[in-house]
C-alpha cells in the first residue's frame, strides 16, 4: 500500500520526521550517502533513513546537526528533503516532546550548550540498539548541566529518543517503555526499525521532496 502523501497541514506537534536519503551532489546529498553507506556496512535494516527530528508544530521541525539542535521550516530550509511521518499514540506524550524539543532549542540557542555529536553518531552504528534509557536521575542532571551553561552533545536520531523517553518519565512512564534502547545507540537506522515494531507509534505517511 503506498503511503499517503502528507502537507504540512498534515503534521501536528511531537510528529517524528525520518529523513530519507537524497541523491544531491550537494554536501547534504553526500552526508547523507556516507551514513546510509556506514549504516547498510553495520547491516542496518533500514539504511536509507539519515536524519530525524521532532516537529514543534505543522512547519518547524526541531533537529540536531552541524549546529547543534536548530529549528528549521520545512516550507523553506527543510523543502527539498523527503520524510517517513511517525506519530505517538499518546496525545500528551506527544505534545510533550513537541514543546521539550522546542524548550531545548531555546537552551541551546541561548547557551550554545547541545552541540552536534559526531562522534557519538558514528559510535552509534555499533551496538547499535542496546542499552537502556537513561534513568530519570540521570534525566535531570543532563537538564542542570545544559541550563548551567556545561554542554551535552546530540546528535539527530539520539535527540528524538532521548526527547520521548524524557517526556515519557514526565507523565509517570518509564522510558524504555516509548524507546527500549539507550539513546547514545539510536542511529537513523535503528530509530526507524523501532519506529515500526512500538506499539505507541504509527506510520501517518509520507512527505515528499517540494511538495509542503
Amino acid at each position: 500500500m503506498q503511503a499517503r502523501t502528507l502537507k504540512c497541514r498534515d503534521l501536528r506537534p511531537g510528529d517524528i520526521m525520518l529523513k530519507v536519503s537524497d541523491s544531491s551532489f550537494n554536501m547534504s546529498g553526500l552526508t547523507s550517502r556516507a551514513i546510509e553507506f556506514g549504516q547498510s556496512l553495520v547491516g542496518g535494516r533500514n539504511p536509507g533513513v539519515v536524519h530525524a527530528g521532532i516537529m514543534f508544530d505543522s512547519t518547524f521541525m526541531i533537529e540536531a546537526q552541524g549546529g547543534g539542535i536548530t529549528a528549521h521550516d520545512l516550507r523553506v530550509q527543510n523543502k527539498p528533503y523527503g520524510y517517513y511521518v511517525y506519530r505517538c499514540s499518546d496525545s500528551n506524550i506527544a505534545a510533550g516532546a513537541g514543546t521539550c524539543a522546542k524548550m531545548m532549542f531555546d537552551i541551546h540557542k541561548t547557551h550554545g550548550t547541545m552541540r552536534y555529536n559526531l562522534g557519538g553518531a558514528i559510535g552509534s552504528l555499533f551496538g547499535a540498539g542496546s542499552g537502556r534509557s537513561a534513568s530519570p536521575g540521570d534525566m535531570d542532571d543532563l537538564l542542570d548541566r545544559v541550563l548551567s551553561g556545561r554542554n551535552n552533545a546530540f546528535f539527530c536520531s539520539q535527540f528524538v529518543v532521548y526527547v520521548y523517553q524524557f517526556v515519557a518519565e514526565q507523565n509517570g512512564k518509564n522510558g524504555n517503555s516509548v524507546f527500549s534502547m539507550s539513546d547514545a545507540k539510536a542511529n537513523p537506522s535503528i530509530l526507524a526499525t523501532s519506529l515500526v515494531s512500538r506499539p505507541m507509534f504509527k506510520e501517518v505517511g509520507a512527505m515528499f521532496p517540494n511538495e509542503r
